[in-house]
């Protein structure tokens, strides 16, 4: 039972930080300074993304990779914007084994078997993988939206627009990571890349099967592989059904009644 627990852990820590809600649209910094084109690449960009108030992903496959091993398992998440996610884990005919709260400042994995709750703040990223991302990044990314990691605001001064194949291509880099984002034809994002600077450590999500939902158009397969010097864990969701803007009711799970523990003590055994 252990090394399942330690399996599906690896899987709802990077399913938690994936389902995250979109955040709302900013205004860019227009400044002489700043190359037009990019400007107008950017701005195309957040015109064709995914924006919604609420998000109810109701039924999900989920299949991953690590260590040479393979889960497949069924999963469902809620997501009210920038404020609430609730992910389940249900591999045994709608049994909840875990349960995530992701809110702005934390991250809670419930082992509902073994009655156990693992805090895990986003500083763990930085500690464990070398990544400063925070809810934002985490939730733009992994939802098919342009940001630029670390900021507030895309920061349009420290971008570049490039071409692969002649596909646009925007970098941006900080001191501590350099940040890729690929567009396709219809200026949604196909692919978002994370390298940190100083070890390893990168994220890759590439987005796939573009299909409208509830008039959304939005990614049905999404991919993300995290690699670091160690191992890669690869993870493909695909979305079978999702209804956007309708009334949600969340069940928060009394923390009172599960035994605190340290995540890196789970990731140790």
């Amino acid at each position: 039972m252990r090394k399942f627990s330690i399996l599906h852990f690896s899987f709802i820590l990077l399913l938690g930080i994936t389902f995250t809600a979109c955040k709302s649209k900013k205004a860019l910094v227009k400044t002489d300074s700043i190359d037009r084109k990019l400007i107008e690449q950017v701005e195309r960009i957040q015109t064709a993304e995914p924006t919604f108030r609420t998000a109810n992903v109701s039924k999900m496959s989920v299949a991953l990779e690590m260590g040479g091993k393979r889960l497949n398992t069924s999963a469902s998440c809620k997501i009210r914007t920038d404020s609430a996610i609730h992910v389940s884990i249900q591999p045994f005919l709608g049994f909840e084994l875990f349960k995530v709260e992701i809110t702005k400042d934390s991250m809670l994995v419930f082992d509902k078997v073994n009655k156990k709750l693992y805090p895990v703040p986003f500083a763990f990223l930085k500690t464990k993988f070398g990544l400063s991302v925070g809810y934002s990044d985490l939730q733009a990314m992994l939802s098919n939206r342009f940001f630029t990691v670390g900021s507030n605001e895309p920061d349009l001064l420290n971008c570049k627009k490039t071409e692969n194949a002649g596909n646009p291509i925007i970098i941006y880099q900080n001191t501590e990571i350099q940040q890729q984002t690929q567009i396709n034809v219809s200026d949604r994002i196909e692919k978002q890349e994370l390298k940190a600077l100083s070890s390893g450590y990168r994220m890759e999500v590439i987005y796939s099967e573009f299909a409208k939902l509830e008039n959304i158009l939005f990614p049905q397969l999404i991919k993300l592989t995290a690699t670091n010097s160690k191992r890669t864990v690869t993870i493909d969701f695909k979305i079978a059904k999702a209804v956007f803007d309708s009334e949600l009711s969340f069940t928060k799970i009394d923390p009172s009644k599960y035994t605190k523990a340290d995540i890196e003590q789970l990731l140790k055994k």
